[in-house]
């Protein structure tokens, strides 16, 4: 049997770049043996959505980070347990220069990676979105109250 929780964590921003609720932050599929994990990309948002910091692509991935950490959190989850990651970026050399940044969150052993240029993200001011899957056991995994 497959079961499929759609989540909105508490302490996260909750809206996509029309700052609108246009999709459901963290999908857990679950079946007998495994929870399989599903994060949407996470950007450097504040709890109502604005981007910052604003040109500190630094900044911007340690928000990031710990985007992804309060949505892996909030089923039971941890940064090692995420098996994908996919980065965009509108800057590669901006990115690669804040690379470490990123390793105080993912350490080894490090996670499959895609890494994408892209000409902009949902919002101007974006420069980073990393979207994660995790999988863990299902007795691990935590449902969040409505």
């Amino acid at each position: 049997m497959i079961e499929r929780y759609y989540i909105t964590p508490e302490n996260t921003y909750k809206v996509g770049g029309n700052y609108r609720v246009i999709y459901t932050p963290v999908v857990v599929v679950r079946t007998a043996d495994h929870a399989h994990i599903y994060v949407s990309g996470r950007t450097a948002r504040t709890l109502n959505g604005d981007v910052e910091p604003k040109g500190d692509m630094r900044g911007q991935l340690r928000k990031v980070c710990e985007a992804i950490g309060i949505a892996l959190d909030s089923v039971g989850a941890t940064f090692a347990d995420v098996t994908r990651t996919v980065t965009y970026t509108t800057d590669m050399k901006a990115y690669f220069d804040a690379i470490d940044e990123r390793w105080k969150f993912f350490k080894d052993p490090l996670p499959t990676s895609t890494l994408i240029g892209v000409a902009c993200l949902a919002m101007p001011e974006m420069l980073v979105e990393i979207e994660v899957e995790a999988i863990i056991e299902p007795e691990r995994l935590r449902i969040p109250k409505k």
